[in-house]
């Protein structure tokens, strides 16, 4: 077969080869030219007369002539080389087809805001066809009208970056939607593109999760003071009253160090609990903006902050629970102090009352014994005798002052002006001469009580004072005030419960410059038979607070070592006036009658019958109440001389029973306790003489005599 002319047959191939598909439109090529004898064979041939070649292809053909292979080698170049661009962008658009439909994200590409191509789980995002979203309409439809602006001015703008819109669904639902924007090309052409991603799931999260964190903080401020929010140490969230506590605002503790608001006592504490992430609770010391020092306590747990892990820490402040700590363990020394002492007053006053039964009989036998007595040895015996045992009731009034149980069967007004004046010369040869005293003593400083114990009172006071000033000189300053409110301080008084009680007081104080005493020494210093003194028996102070305590008053110590100390007392004021209650004792009848003693000490009834059959009384016993009660129903006396404390029934009972049958026989108690006990169980109209033992003959035959007289009043 004889070859076209290399020009008929360049263009036949060029007929050939137009067509869309390059690789159909070769392989018609090739064809053709194996019909006029030109073949194809393997590159590299030794036979090969024509030989182009593309990218890694090469087309060799064999056969024809030197010049049409030279006519056709640029003709199938060109076509080798449109096949394998072809090839190429078909593999292209594949790997990107499948890119595409793989992908999590809707993919959307757009010139200033008209969409050119999407992806199809964009489509399945917004529920539509891909089509659906080519043009200009795509950012109005498929974007909520509220974030519709925001997103125009992004696509203007050429914002590069990540933002959270609500997309529209075609079907009118809604979800959030977060768009990734960049610049791209497509060819020369410029082009935006942006990455969806659906983000409705992740956001419920989040809100859930800020929920949760609000929720944590809300809980936290309802249990603290306040908390703080810190990543790596750094305040990043400060909420709760730490103005109010600190000083600092919220936004002058954003960024800043945890550690800057820590005292230095405490950094390494809370350096370490910080930096170890520690849960728990543990105590460290805040520093105020003033500079004041906070005790806090602090609760860390590790949580999460927008989404980021952070620690989380619960402040409270410590003050107020400090304080509540130190008041309770003041109260509980003061309770057990109180208790202590209540024991030892409960021991003083068994013991003298037992002591004041034996006395009745060593002091009431002793005074018998001198009535007999005829030479100058035998009766300075018997003096010394009651000396000794006057010394002893003395001792034992001492301890029932302390116990609280000391006679106070008188209560008249008392001018501690007056008294103070008469104390004045008594002092002088008492108290130190080194000593200045100086009072100020307050107009109507009247009181209510007795005038002895009272005295006793301001004399051991006084006399505390200048031993307190050992030798040197001194001030010892007396002051007397009227005062109706009583500040805190009394709180931590001894005695009677005087706070919170509106009325009128006397205020005594004793100060002095001495040389003080130490904690130890001053929280014992009312114990009896405590002190500090060479020869002191340690009953002063102790008889001085049961003597104001039976007056209703109490005793505060405030003493510094090396200062000095003062003794404040208060007691309840009057306006009775002191010379409005004297008059004039009743005269005795001194005529014996017969007279009942019911007391179950033999010592004692012994003793009384002895001494009142010597006067000419006649005397009957009885060793207990109820034999009393009997003996003198069977056997009226005149007088009825009763023990308050016996094993059946107490005085106070013997009395009742006797007054119940309509007796109106007169009726000395006598006791080695107080008549405040009596007073407390029967109507004073009931007796007429309270008699404290240990007494004298003397003394229990006034005592008779006058309840004779009063009965006879009634």
């Amino acid at each position: 077969m004889s070859l076209p002319s290399p020009s008929l047959l360049s263009a036949e191939l060029a007929e050939l080869l137009s067509g869309d598909d390059a690789r159909a439109c070769l392989a018609r090529a090739l064809a053709r030219l194996a019909e006029l004898g030109l073949q194809r064979v393997e590159p590299g041939a030794s036979s090969s007369s024509l030989s182009v070649s593309a990218g890694k292809q090469v087309l060799s053909l064999a056969g024809g002539t030197r010049e049409l292979c030279v006519a056709l080698t640029p003709l199938l170049r060109l076509a080798l080389r449109r096949a394998v661009e072809q090839d190429e962008h078909k593999s292209t658009r594949e790997r990107l087809q499948m890119l595409s439909e793989a992908s999590f994200e809707g993919i959307l590409v757009h010139v200033n805001g008209v969409v050119i191509d999407v992806n199809q789980r964009l489509a399945e995002m917004l529920r539509c066809r891909p089509e659906d979203l080519l043009g200009p309409d795509t950012i109005v439809r498929a974007t909520a009208p509220e974030d519709l602006e925001a997103t125009r001015q992004r696509v203007a703008n050429g914002y590069e970056g990540a933002y959270t819109i609500t997309a529209q669904r075609f079907d009118g639902t809604r979800f959030r939607a977060e768009l990734q924007s960049k610049q791209g090309r497509l060819g020369d052409r410029p082009v935006r593109i942006a990455a969806v991603r659906d983000v409705t799931d992740r956001e419920r999260t989040l809100s859930l999760l800020r929920d949760s964190e609000q929720h944590t903080q809300d809980l936290a401020l309802g249990a603290f003071d306040f908390m703080c929010v810190s990543q790596k140490g750094i305040l990043v969230h400060v909420g709760g009253r730490v103005q109010e506590l600190l000083g600092f605002t919220s936004d002058e503790m954003l960024g800043r160090h945890s550690l800057e608001f820590v005292a230095s006592s405490a950094k390494v504490v809370s350096g370490e609990a910080i930096s170890e992430n520690r849960h728990g609770a543990y105590e460290t010391v805040l520093v105020s903006k003033s500079g004041e020092e906070i005790p806090t306590e602090v609760v860390g747990v590790l949580s999460t902050f927008n989404g980021e892990p952070a620690r989380v820490a619960g402040f409270r402040d410590l003050r107020e629970r400090n304080r509540l700590q130190m008041e309770r363990r003041k109260l509980e020394q003061q309770l057990q102090r109180s208790q202590r002492l209540d024991s030892l007053g409960v021991l003083a006053g068994g013991i003298a009352h037992d002591f004041n039964n034996l006395l009745v009989g060593v002091i009431g036998n002793a005074s018998l014994l001198m009535t007999t007595l005829q030479t100058p040895f035998e009766r300075q015996a018997a003096q010394a005798i009651m000396s000794a045992g006057e010394r002893a009731a003395m001792l034992t009034r001492q301890m029932l002052a302390y116990a609280g149980r000391q006679d106070l069967s008188r209560r008249d007004p008392v001018d501690l002006n007056a008294l103070f004046k008469e104390l004045r010369t008594l002092l002088d040869a008492t108290l130190s001469k080194k000593a200045a005293v100086r009072f100020v003593i307050a107009p109507s400083s009247v009181v209510i009580g007795d005038r002895a114990p009272l005295t006793q009172v301001l004399m051991n006071l006084l006399t505390n004072a200048s031993d307190a000033l050992e030798g040197k000189p001194g001030k010892i300053d007396v002051r007397t005030s009227l005062v109706s409110e009583l500040p805190a301080r009394w709180d931590e008084a001894l005695g009677a419960r005087v706070t919170g009680r509106p009325g009128d007081w006397v205020l005594v104080e004793v100060e002095d410059d001495g040389v003080g005493m130490d904690e130890a020494t001053r929280l014992r210093v009312f114990e009896p038979f405590f002190t500090t003194k060479e020869h002191g028996h340690g009953l002063g102070l102790a008889a001085c607070l049961g003597i104001v305590t039976s007056h209703g008053g109490a005793l505060l110590l405030e003493s510094w070592r090396g200062v000095g100390s003062r003794f404040s007392v208060v007691l309840p004021a009057t306006t009775r006036r002191e010379d409005a209650l004297k008059t004039d004792p009743p005269a005795l009848t001194n005529e014996p009658c017969r007279v009942l003693v019911i007391d179950d000490e033999e010592l004692v009834r012994s003793q009384l019958r002895r001494a009142l059959e010597l006067r000419g009384y006649e005397v009957d016993e009885a060793v207990d109440g109820l034999s009393g009660v009997a003996r003198h129903a069977a056997q009226p006396a005149d007088v009825l001389v009763v023990d308050m404390t016996m094993p059946d029934i107490d005085g106070v009972e013997v009395v009742r029973r006797i007054r119940e049958t309509g007796s109106r026989v007169a009726i000395v108690l006598s006791s080695g306790y107080q008549a405040q006990a009596a007073g407390e169980r029967l109507d004073a109209r009931a007796y007429q003489i309270f008699l404290p033992k240990p007494y004298s003959l003397s003394e229990l035959v006034q005592a008779i005599e006058q309840a004779r007289i009063q009965a006879l009043g009634l």
